[in-house]
């Protein structure tokens, strides 16, 4: 496969930001959506559109709407999300469900979104609540849950760790099992992440070494029962980790902003290039397949090795999402070192 690279069309998965506005200022959010640098200058409808049908002839496997909070431009979603599943694509969304109405997900269901995640972080209104900076968004996530499961769509089902909801995991497991449905349905977690506003509040919502440890301990033992819902524990950073030293494996996830950057990892401060410059196809025949083989991008990623490490990256680099680096990959060179410490010079 890795001697085969250079005859991809695409990555095999892509995600858009299809804005970073946000009706909400979750207290770990990662990118701070609402607040950051990126949505001030975001894509228009017709750009979005136009870069959508650009990425029909790659033959993507998936791309995924995420944000901020995609259903504020569920209109356009529901566009794109038609061009892409006529086109044999699938596609998926993330959402706070606040916005999910019956007459949005009937909407989202027949424009060809095969599967929808929400947040729900706790078994309860208040600790939920509590993550997402705003009361009654529970109600409304766990309304928008029962909506889902009336139409043929995979869920997941998102849960942020947090010092005050770890102990509501198997509750939430169980609240889920629980529930009636037809649907492929998972419960993801991963690490909180030290970034955005989740840097800012790391030390009123992260979970001690041993929350976490008998967080893992949870999740064991629900999936040693064979659970109808499964517990899927992500790692983060694992790409930052594996693919610089595996550099011969083909770039199969790539993730654009709703302002158009292309970037390698969403946890970065490394922008490589905008496809209001170039076509993203260009970008891709330019070397993106391969971009783990420049050696500015290897650089920044050595500097995160555990999830701590991405709480640090700021003291060496600008914040990711609101002073990024930008580096063209199809104008400058991301071999040339010099070219990185000039930027961060400036």
């Amino acid at each position: 496969m890795n001697k085969g690279t250079r005859y991809t069309v695409g990555p095999y998965q892509l995600s858009l930001d299809i804005t970073n506005k946000c009706n909400l200022r979750c207290l770990h959010c990662y990118n701070a959506s609402g607040e950051n640098n990126v949505m001030n200058e975001e894509l228009t409808d017709n750009e979005v559109k136009d870069f959508i049908i650009s990425l029909i002839p790659m033959k993507l496997l998936n791309l995924c709407f995420c944000g901020g909070e995609t259903l504020l431009r569920k209109e356009l979603i529901y566009d794109c999300a038609r061009m892409l599943s006529n086109s044999g694509i699938r596609t998926a969304l993330v959402s706070n469900g606040i916005l999910a109405s019956e007459g949005v997900i009937h909407n989202l269901y027949f424009a060809g979104i095969k599967s929808i995640q929400f947040s729900i972080d706790g078994c309860c209104a208040k600790t939920h609540d509590r993550l997402r900076n705003q009361q009654g968004v529970y109600e409304k996530v766990t309304k928008a849950l029962d909506i889902v499961r009336k139409y043929d769509m995979e869920i997941s089902v998102s849960f942020a760790p947090t010092s005050f909801n770890v102990g509501e995991l198997e509750d939430l497991h169980t609240y889920l099992e629980s529930l009636s449905y037809k649907n492929k349905m998972e419960l993801r977690l991963q690490p909180l992440m030290p970034l955005g506003r989740g840097n800012k509040n790391m030390e009123e919502i992260c979970p001690t070494e041993e929350q976490y440890r008998r967080l893992v301990n949870t999740v064991n033992k629900i999936n040693r029962s064979v659970p109808k819902v499964k517990v899927v524990w992500g790692d983060p950073i694992d790409h930052l980790i594996r693919f610089p030293y595996l550099e011969d494996l083909p770039m199969y996830y790539t993730s654009v902003r709703s302002n158009g950057d292309i970037v390698i990892s969403p946890y970065l401060p490394l922008v490589i290039g905008n496809i209001r410059k170039h076509t993203f196809k260009q970008y891709w025949i330019g070397g993106l397949q391969s971009i783990w083989k420049k050696k500015i991008p290897r650089y920044m990623a050595s500097f995160v090795k555990c999830i701590d490490d991405m709480g640090t990256l700021n003291e060496k680099f600008p914040e990711t999402f609101m002073n990024d680096i930008y580096i063209d990959m199809l104008e400058e060179d991301l071999d040339d070192m010099n070219v990185l410490y000039d930027k961060m010079a400036k």
